[in-house]
């Protein structure tokens, strides 16, 4: 896994300091562990157009065609149902500014993507007290995902 203070680093230097006192919050909640969280993980930061383009292809065009967006872009190699399965809804992502972080919960020490509704609700109500809009406010759900 990345160095997060590098992942801090890539961010919009406006938001820095924000982003890890967000990461710190939730690392050491006592709700979050009541929850089963081990600790958050920042799984992505800044982002070059390439994988933003990528995902973006996601849903929208053939399974070949979007495993080669994301080989194009560095990316690991997408499964069928992922190539099929949308997962941006804008190849304008505040990512590509540095003004955006993905964080995710870890369980057995292994990202929980799956991690139930209330354990995002949680990270989202720490991320919105630091000025940050959450991703799990919008009709196109993305609870990993906090911007400003």
């Amino acid at each position: 896994m990345d160095n997060l203070h590098d992942k801090i680093k890539q961010l919009h230097p406006s938001i820095q300091r924000q982003a890890q006192k967000m990461y710190e919050e939730m690392n050491s909640s006592p709700e979050l562990k009541k929850l089963g969280v081990e600790s958050v993980f920042i799984s992505e930061s800044k982002r070059e157009l390439s994988t933003q383009m990528a995902y973006y292809s996601r849903g929208r065009m053939d399974v070949s065609d979007v495993k080669k967006m994301y080989k194009a872009a560095g990316l690991y190699t997408p499964t069928d149902e992922e190539c099929k399965t949308p997962n941006t809804q804008t190849l304008n992502s505040k990512h590509i500014e540095g003004k955006a972080i993905d964080f995710v919960p870890i369980k057995n020490e292994k990202l929980w993507w799956t991690a139930p509704d209330t354990i995002w609700i949680e990270m989202g109500k720490i991320g919105k007290k630091y000025g940050f809009k959450w991703g799990g406010d919008w009709d196109w759900k993305d609870y990993p995902h906090f911007e400003v």
